[in-house]
């Protein structure tokens, strides 16, 4: 009965403050209630003085508090609380004689709004809720209320008042600190046991990532192995080949898938499967096409690319675009010319936006190809470049000049 009070109000959806304030405000308005029953017992020493009818009107105050609770308006029980107490002390302090100490049941209200005060409600509440008690202590002590008439009683009935009320003050006061601190207990208890579900929880979930990013790295190295196969099969068909424009067109191809193939050996090697070091792959992409162009094997390639990593949905296109600029400068810009190729690469990175220039020193893009273009590598370029919600550039600067930017 008792565990039933205590958790009137309490649902799942409230937080450990709310829980606990709850709880806390519902034991002290029964030990209030309980307090207002021992102190009828005055009854049988003060008679008549007794004030039946403020007593009852505080005892109806304290189940208003449990009711308030109940229909969820927690912050109107809790000044109900403090409205209820606060009166009970000024009619309490103006009634009777100050020689009888009740003020020093201020002592538990204060100790009460402390226990209760919920840090994570606004800031504003607690002054509030101390400025209402120290109003409540300066009009009990400084000003005696007209409408209150102040009882008549005799020295016995002082003597047996005063002693009565250190008793009462001290056994609510201790009822109150086991109880609370019971009551504490249990939300160390609830919170430990919370946070070790959380931990066993975090170990499963833990160790349930662990697995899916092994499982990740199989896929990326099977999927590295696949098209390691199929760039295998390219190879052998070139040069197994007779036809030299069959054998150039297998070599396009076995570069594109390369350049896929390298993320996902990339991914492979790392612990983070999820972005790529573009400064690596592109440096090491470079390298892998020049070998595959024996006639410009001492091309110089120059590069200046800022640390900068991307996820796979756009590292893959951009692979391909350099690939592609690549292999079109080697195969179109040097045809007429008798000179060392020269390719430039820079990628730059500012405000979250990805800037990759390609230059070499040929004898650069055709008017017409600027105008109407027909070939296939630069209609992939564009293609790649629109997947990424990028924007492509094709310029005349002594050579070819492809530039394209994207967000990253």
């Amino acid at each position: 009965m008792f565990n039933r009070l205590i958790n009137i109000g309490i649902t799942n959806n409230l937080n450990g403050y709310q829980k606990r304030e709850t709880r806390i405000l519902n034991i002290i308005a029964i030990i209030l209630f309980t307090g207002l029953l021992i102190g009828a017992t005055n009854i049988f020493f003060i008679g008549s003085l007794y004030p039946y009818i403020f007593s009852i009107s505080v005892a109806i105050g304290t189940l208003l508090i449990l009711f308030l609770n109940h229909k969820k308006y927690y912050n109107a029980a809790l000044y109900s609380f403090i409205i209820t107490l606060i009166t009970t002390l000024i009619y309490s302090s103006n009634y009777y004689p100050r020689s009888v100490g009740t003020m020093v049941y201020f002592f538990p209200v204060i100790f009460c709004v402390a226990l209760i005060h919920n840090p994570n409600k606004e800031k504003y509440h607690l002054p509030l809720q101390f400025g209402l008690i120290f109003i409540g202590f300066l009009l009990s002590q400084l000003i005696q209320l007209p409408l209150i008439t102040p009882g008549e009683f005799s020295v016995e009935q002082l003597r047996i008042l005063r002693y009565y009320n250190l008793y009462v003050s001290i056994l609510v006061t201790i009822v109150m600190v086991f109880l609370v601190v019971k009551q504490s207990n249990k939300h160390y208890h609830e919170l430990n046991a919370l946070i070790r579900k959380l931990e066993d929880n975090q170990v499963l979930i833990s160790s349930s990532l662990k697995e899916k990013e092994l499982l990740l790295a199989e896929v990326q190295h099977r999927v590295k192995n696949n098209l390691a196969v199929i760039i295998a099969l390219f190879k052998f068909q070139q040069d197994s080949g007779t036809n030299e424009e069959t054998k150039i067109a297998l070599n396009e191809a076995r570069n594109r898938v390369l350049s896929i193939a390298m993320v996902h050996e990339q991914l492979y090697k790392k612990d983070d499967l999820s972005s790529i070091d573009i400064e690596k792959y592109l440096t090491e992409l470079l390298r892998e096409i020049l070998r595959s162009h024996p006639l410009y094997s001492n091309a110089i390639i120059k590069t200046q690319i800022a640390k900068i990593t991307l996820d796979i949905t756009k590292t893959i296109p951009v692979g391909l675009i350099v690939n592609e600029v690549l292999t079109n400068s080697l195969k179109h810009g040097f045809k007429s010319l008798n000179k060392t190729p020269e390719i430039e690469l820079n990628v730059i990175l500012s405000n979250d936006i990805i800037s990759i220039k390609m230059k070499d020193n040929g004898i650069g893009f055709p008017e017409h190809l600027q105008k109407n273009n027909n070939s296939l590598g630069i209609s992939l370029i564009e293609s790649l470049t629109e997947q990424i919600e990028g924007k492509l550039t094709l310029s005349n600067n002594n050579g070819a000049q492809v530039e394209f930017s994207f967000h990253i």
